[in-house]
């Protein structure tokens, strides 16, 4: 899928929300010169900053037909129901789209060009998820790549893992670093137009399928960075991360964190993050050396003070660079990268 510029509606019906709209926000925060409008009656006459506290004066309307004024060429589904299921109800408005020429992306887990009513539009859905034909299992091809690969990962599920790889990205092209970024998920996917949905690989392909990935774009740029899934530690998304750490073979870690988590969404208690730490790490030590160089914090719920205390304080047990990268970046962690890995940018 091409990377070339488009101009984005995003589909949000009734659910724009900082939580119930993630696909959509990612797109907006990563892709915002693209987005002309945003679709959700409950958000009607407000902006995207009205309701999510970033993207500007973007418009939010009712319908997709009110949208079409804007002149998109893309709908963007941009949130994902429980189970990823296609809710039946926004078959109509898809199909005004459709209808009008727009090209339709989705990243559910069911996929939108086998909907018996979009059959006729197939051409023009792009579903993310959809596994790539002709997956193999990996085949150690990281003992020649000619770029470094960076891998982030995270203390839990859900805590800013492409964002933290996007954000350093951002961070890295100040400093004279160049990196290609990897999706492993449908938002990070749409974002950066490449990558693999790794939760609908199976099982024996998801190491193959990450390789796959980063083999396509090796030398391209001396750094790839790529996306982390769930969390090794979560005893229900364990084995897509699992596959990752192995599939990328990253030469360094950078490790997302937020501090006020406690428990998973299962209950149980988070580990502490020198242990954390030591068991990513120690499951790259039997193939490569690979260090965590830096954590990251998501701090939606701390103030900007609480997030910089927390900084403190994780920095003075850990000893690793720690920065809120989105609200408060210091750009810390991106220079620890550099120095590590590409040291005549900083000579």
């Amino acid at each position: 899928m091409s990377t070339n510029k488009h101009r984005f509606v995003l589909y949000a019906q009734n659910r724009l929300h900082p939580l119930g709209s993630k696909t959509a926000n990612g797109i907006l925060l990563f892709r915002t010169s693209e987005v002309q409008v945003i679709v959700d009656a409950s958000q009607a006459g407000k902006t995207a900053e009205d309701v999510l506290g970033y993207g500007g004066q973007i418009p939010i309307v009712a319908h997709i037909s009110e949208a079409l004024q804007y002149q998109p060429d893309t709908l963007v589904i941009g949130i994902a129901p429980i189970g990823g299921a296609v809710d039946m109800s926004w078959i109509p408005e898809l199909r005004i789209a459709l209808d009008a020429g727009i090209a339709v992306w989705a990243g559910l887990h069911q996929f939108l060009a086998d909907v018996e009513a979009l059959k006729p539009y197939k051409r023009l859905i792009w579903d993310v998820r959809r596994p790539p034909p002709n997956l193999k299992i990996a085949g150690g091809h990281w003992r020649e790549r000619k770029s470094k690969v960076i891998l982030t990962v995270g203390s839990d599920s859900n805590v800013g893992k492409m964002t933290t790889a996007l954000t350093l990205q951002q961070h890295l092209k100040s400093m004279g670093v160049d990196s290609v970024f990897v999706g492993t998920g449908q938002t990070g996917i749409m974002i950066s137009g490449r990558g693999v949905a790794v939760d609908a690989v199976i099982s024996d392909f998801v190491n193959g399928a990450i390789e796959a990935e980063i083999d396509k774009v090796d030398g391209q740029a001396p750094l790839i960075l790529v996306e982390g899934q769930g969390a090794i530690t979560h005893m229900g998304y364990s084995g897509v991360t699992l596959g990752l750490i192995h599939g990328s073979m990253p030469d360094a870690i950078i490790l997302a964190h937020q501090p006020s988590r406690l428990k998973d969404d299962y209950g149980h208690p988070l580990p502490d993050l020198k242990t954390v730490i030591n068991l990513h790490q120690a499951l790259l030590n039997p193939f490569k050396p690979t260090k965590v160089l830096g954590i990251n914090l998501y701090s939606k719920d701390l103030s900007l003070e609480e997030s910089q205390l927390a900084c403190q304080n994780i920095y003075k047990n850990i000893g690793l660079p720690v920065e809120d990268m989105v609200r408060a970046p210091k750009r810390i962690i991106a220079e620890n990268v550099a120095r590590t890995l590409f040291p005549e940018v900083l000579a």
